[in-house]
């Protein structure tokens, strides 16, 4: 009876360090490290949703620091961008693309400024005028009275009216066209057109 058990004693000890050493030499590896991103946001007061790498969606309603729910693994890219913009506010990205490198993302900038539009009025118009605003967002216009382009522009940002289409029989003159956009709407762009003969 002692022998008997002296053997299954030996026995159960061998598959136990069988199972020890299958175990160390085909058990599973330590996951690689992972690390998340993310950084700041100022000047906000809307709500901003960010995106990393196309998805992972981040919404932010206030000023201060974030970070991406989705954590990366080590020397994976990321790319920071903005989904949705706050209403009356743009967000611009800095230090948001990068490669993960053994640590934390934590220097990503968010910054955001409050949009103003550009508008006016035009007088003595007859015919359809054509405008642009920084040789874009092109306004058509067919009547006398105010006008707005649709695009509005980031608070200090250069603006730059001009005529791209003359209305037949007409010239439409620009005045008080360019300036700097500065805590408010402009609204003071005057189009003056009048007849024109041979």
């Amino acid at each position: 009876m002692i022998i008997s058990n002296s053997k299954n004693l030996s026995l159960c000890s061998l598959v136990l360090l069988f199972s020890l050493l299958f175990a160390a030499c085909h058990g599973s590896k330590d996951p690689a490290p992972k690390y998340t991103v993310g950084g700041t946001i100022s000047g906000l007061t809307g709500t901003l949703v960010l995106q990393n790498n196309g998805g992972d969606d981040l919404t932010l309603t206030a000023d201060g620091a974030f970070t991406f729910a989705t954590a990366l693994a080590d020397g994976a890219a990321y790319d920071v961008t903005v989904l949705t913009q706050p209403a009356g506010q743009i967000c611009t990205i800095t230090t948001g693309s990068g490669t993960l490198a053994g640590a934390d993302v934590t220097n990503v900038a968010a910054n955001c400024v409050n949009t103003f539009t550009v508008g006016g009025s035009v007088s003595g118009l007859t015919g359809t005028l054509v405008l642009q605003n920084n040789g874009g967002d092109d306004l058509i216009l067919t009547a006398d009275g105010a006008f707005t382009f649709t695009t509005a522009l980031a608070d200090g940002s250069a603006y730059d009216v001009t005529v791209l289409t003359q209305p037949a029989g007409q010239i439409c003159t620009i005045t008080t066209g360019s300036g700097t956009l500065a805590g408010a709407d402009v609204t003071n762009v005057a189009a003056n057109c009048v007849n024109t003969f041979t």
